[in-house]
């Protein structure tokens, strides 16, 4: 992991999401556990990672829910092993990256490391590609929740990369089927009209679930299931929301993945 710390100005992509914190989450210290490599990835049922909007309620809670489902096989609860960089989209997951401004990741024994940011030790948190992790950790399920940084390209870039973002969708599912592992996609919520005009968002996620659907995966679509008035007038990105609507955007959310557990889970 890169020690260097970085003052930089990047925090505004977790500044609003970073607060929610889990009760079992570890104290600023110097012996936080490696995060990239060595023992802290252990093997899971599940692996749950995102962008900036877990790295609030929607992802601790999120976390929470699964942790606590019985398995459908044993009964027992089920081992999840989650990670959420903020700014981290589906081309870094494809082949790791570097976020300079929000982590949390949380191992299949449910210990869940602090979050990161520029002002904290480290300021700059490297992570690998998904598929290191899934051969590391084995999972049976693996649960993507991205696409909100897509979504806050300027227009050229959005229209430029738009088919690339959609081929990298299912070659991102393709290295989760080759890990083993099931897949289930959850889409973005709605982002204030400012970010995304309303069209080119109902597009996009209609897009972004027709890639993944076709790749193998089960598509949670957020569009119904978010409202764009709960976005933080604040975040000048315009796509992180505030606590009321984190908590209806994740409880509708539950209620669509929890029989989709049950069913991808059970064989």
């Amino acid at each position: 992991m890169a020690r260097g710390w970085l003052l930089a100005a990047a925090a505004l992509l977790c500044a609003c999401a970073a607060a929610s914190a889990t009760a079992r989450d570890k104290p600023d210290r110097t012996d936080t556990p490696d995060i990239v490599q060595g023992d802290w990835i252990q093997p899971a049922d599940i692996v749950l990672i995102g962008d900036s909007e877990s790295l609030g309620y929607f992802g601790a809670q999120l976390y929470r829910s699964l942790s606590s489902e019985p398995d459908p096989r044993s009964g027992r609860p089920l081992k999840v092993w989650s990670y959420w960089t903020c700014g981290s989209d589906v081309t870094t997951w494809m082949r790791g990256g570097t976020s300079y401004c929000g982590i949390r990741t949380c191992n299949g024994a449910g210990d869940c490391a602090r979050d990161h940011g520029p002002l904290d030790k480290p300021g700059r948190v490297r992570y690998a590609a998904l598929g290191d992790y899934l051969g590391r950790i084995r999972p049976r399920l693996t649960i993507v929740s991205l696409g909100s940084n897509m979504l806050t390209a300027r227009p050229g870039a959005f229209r430029g990369f738009y088919a690339t973002y959609l081929a990298d969708v299912g070659r991102l599912a393709g290295d989760i089927a080759r890990g083993g592992s099931q897949c289930v996609w959850i889409g973005p919520p709605q982002t204030a009209e400012k970010t995304r005009p309303i069209k080119d968002y109902e597009q996009f996620v209609a897009d972004v679930g027709h890639a993944a659907r076709a790749a193998g995966c089960a598509f949670i679509d957020s569009n119904p299931l978010s409202d764009r008035k709960f976005v933080l007038r604040s975040d000048p990105e315009g796509i992180h929301y505030q606590g009321v609507g984190e908590r209806a955007w994740e409880t509708k959310v539950w209620a669509q993945l929890k029989p989709v557990l049950e069913t991808r889970l059970a064989h």
